[in-house]
């Protein structure tokens, strides 16, 4: 017969539990206290001393038991505390085919829809192009966080698609992280590698895709494309200079956007708007894993600043960030170990992607 265990037996209990974590922190770090904080074993560490690495080491031995670990700087100091591990709730599988599904017509939709009679594509042709491809930049945009949550060892959803309606017929694609980084260089990598991807597809397709700019009979009440990146305009040079943009006698005629010259276009968009610093944005985590307190604000304020620059466009996009900044980013397990010399010299890389996909008005 099996009785509940008594406050002694309990707090033996406890005893063995945190002496066993004791060890395994003391193999890592040089510890200066070591007690129960609110029930929670805490550790206050000797400084300065190398982190990095120790904690890594630590999470995958407390991983054994069913525990991790917070490192984090509190009035001066660095403290250490030993969690149960949260459980991970299972992925929906079927509401991400639904989505998947609903954004496939809806891009499909749009697709059809978005050249007028004078171009020689046919609608049902366009409708496949453009669906196909948005769909490529965006689910090759939300693999490059998956792909690098898994290296990392971190739980993370499939990518959910978001359907909507025209001008684009969606709006983008998530993934839900089940778990927090293990450290500042892992919270940037997952927050980079997305937009890179996405980039680099986006940029694929509006270099094919200017190639295959439709000249058309100017349509009644046309009026062009307003908004154009900059990388647009430097490959439109290096095309124009090698006559690979079809020729039209203005102002008869004018250029329609191929399917796919539209699906990268809103690549390059939905990238500027993801590499913003700001909130929980891609640009945002890059932030975070460099920048706290007052220079994330400011760089909240100058990311709305750049939005309003930019065009009215953006505006909805400008009060999202606002509402967005008002929840406060978790930040890593480990947010006292500083970011790889590396990753700081891959922001410069960010920074000139953000550059490029930048859209001015013309």
């Amino acid at each position: 017969m099996s009785k509940n265990p008594t406050e002694e037996e309990k707090m033996v209990f406890k005893q063995r539990e945190f002496e066993k974590i004791t060890h395994l922190v003391e193999e890592e770090f040089q510890v200066e206290e070591a007690l129960f904080e609110n029930d929670t074993p805490t550790y206050y560490l000797a400084w300065p001393q190398e982190t990095k690495s120790a904690f890594l080491r630590l999470l995958k031995n407390l991983e054994q038991i069913e525990l991790i670990a917070f490192l984090r700087k509190v009035d001066q100091r660095i403290v250490l505390k030993v969690v149960p591990k949260p459980p991970v709730k299972p992925s929906r599988a079927r509401i991400v085919w639904i989505l998947f599904f609903a954004t496939v017509v809806t891009t499909f939709i749009t697709g059809y829809y978005m050249l007028p009679p004078e171009a020689s594509i046919n609608p049902l042709i366009g409708g496949v192009m453009f669906s196909a491809a948005i769909l490529t930049v965006i689910g090759v945009h939300e693999m490059g966080h998956k792909l690098t949550a898994n290296k990392k060892k971190m739980d993370a959803t499939s990518p959910y698609f978001i359907p909507g309606p025209p001008p684009l017929g969606t709006l983008g694609a998530v993934i839900i992280q089940k778990s927090l980084p293990a450290n500042r260089d892992t919270l940037f990598d997952v927050g980079a590698n997305g937009p890179i991807a996405g980039f680099i597809v986006a940029l694929i397709f509006s270099a094919i895709g200017m190639t295959l700019l439709i000249p058309a009979p100017m349509p009644p009440g046309a009026g062009g494309l307003s908004l154009v990146p900059i990388s647009w305009i430097m490959l439109s040079e290096v095309f124009s200079s090698l006559n690979l943009i079809p020729a039209i006698t203005p102002p008869n005629e004018v250029l329609l956007l191929h399917p796919i010259a539209y699906a990268g276009w809103a690549g390059m968009v939905v990238t500027m708007l993801n590499l913003l610093p700001a909130a929980m944005l891609d640009g945002g985590h890059v932030a975070r894993s460099f920048a706290l307190g007052k220079k994330r604000f400011i760089l909240t304020a100058v990311s709305i600043f750049i939005l309003l620059l930019a065009g009215t466009e953006f505006l909805f996009m400008a009060v999202l960030i606002v509402f967005m900044s008002m929840y406060q980013h978790p930040g890593p397990l480990d947010d006292v170990s500083s970011l790889s010399n590396r990753r700081k010299l891959l922001t410069i890389i960010l920074g000139i992607v953000f550059i490029l996909c930048f859209t001015v008005r013309i």
